[in-house]
């Protein structure tokens, strides 16, 4: 028995011996580990990666609805109570009112059956005549400088009206101290315009020469008045030179076909301007139609432009290059 056991002994060292060494080369395993930090239990160090950044979401553009372009609109009537009266003095007063010849009464009405002053038809006698023949100064009537002795005493020169009223005193267009007439001293500017006023300041501007000698035989002929008898002879000449102008003259345009005058019934604003829409002869005259539609004149000195449309190429020295 003592010697199986010291036979085993050897065996029990070296098992020991083996088991030591196995100790020794953990421990060595970790030295080795710990002494390389690539490898060691340190943590990795951490790679920091900068977030992507999340793109902004864009709505698309809406689309912009462009403003809607201005058209021209044209007014049905430039006042409120023409449908008063006819279509063509309609359009005769609106005609008037777009070369701003003539105005309003009250607000958007123009009054057609009122009764017109005559201070507000020497205004209106005075603007269409200077605008219907804005080029031409030779037909044109001056206004009165506001230093004039006045010639009619209710009309001085603080009146609105005063440098038309007088202009065409001056020009002999209506009677005054000017024309040898001693009853004229007074204007009376807001009295009814007569048919006589009328056709003794218009007709002379239609004509513009001397107006023919006149008798009261000679009016009955033609006219036909009934009351020939009735007016005032200073207004037989005009009277005369009107009936000359045929279809274009003022009592047949403004009135129509009448036998009976009534020289001092008052005129209508309508009336008034309908006589003022034409002014000349039937063989050298203007309608305000007419000067609305005149093509602009181009300016003194300003040669018209050539456009390659008008270019003749047959024409020397218009050959393009």
């Amino acid at each position: 028995m003592a010697q199986k056991s010291s036979s085993f002994f050897p065996y029990l060292i070296a098992g020991l011996c083996a088991l030591l060494g196995a100790c020794s080369g953990n421990q060595a395993l970790q030295d080795r580990f710990a002494a390389n930090p690539s490898l060691g239990s340190s943590p990795s160090p951490t790679t920091t990666v900068s977030p992507t950044p999340t793109p902004e979401t864009t709505e698309p553009d809406t689309p912009t609805t462009p403003e809607p372009t201005p058209t021209a609109t044209f007014s049905t009537g430039t006042f409120s109570d023409l449908d008063k009266v006819g279509d063509r003095q309609r359009e005769e007063i609106e005609d008037l009112a777009q070369l701003d010849i003539v105005q309003a009464k009250t607000s958007q009405e123009f009054a057609p059956q009122s009764n017109i002053s005559r201070g507000e038809f020497a205004r209106w006698l005075f603007q269409a005549n200077n605008v219907f023949f804005a080029n031409q100064p030779s037909k044109q009537i001056r206004p009165a400088p506001n230093n004039a002795t006045p010639l009619f005493t209710d009309v001085p020169p603080t009146h609105p009206d005063f440098a038309q009223i007088q202009g065409l005193a001056d020009a002999g267009l209506i009677p005054s101290s000017l024309t040898n007439d001693p009853t004229a001293s007074q204007f009376r500017p807001d009295a009814p315009l007569t048919r006589e006023d009328l056709v003794r300041w218009k007709v002379p501007l239609d004509q513009r020469r001397a107006l023919p000698n006149a008798s009261l035989e000679n009016i009955k002929e033609t006219w036909g008045f009934q009351d020939a008898a009735k007016i005032n002879p200073n207004i037989w000449p005009a009277l005369a030179a009107d009936f000359q102008n045929g279809d274009q003259a003022n009592l047949k345009r403004v009135f129509g076909y009448i036998t009976i005058f009534q020289p001092q019934r008052p005129v209508t604003r309508g009336e008034a301007a309908s006589a003022l829409w034409f002014l000349g002869v039937q063989t050298d005259g203007l309608s305000a139609k007419d000067v609305i539609n005149a093509p602009a004149s181009p300016s003194p000195g300003v040669e018209p432009t050539v456009t390659p449309d008008t270019v003749n190429p047959d024409t020397p020295g218009n050959s393009p290059n």
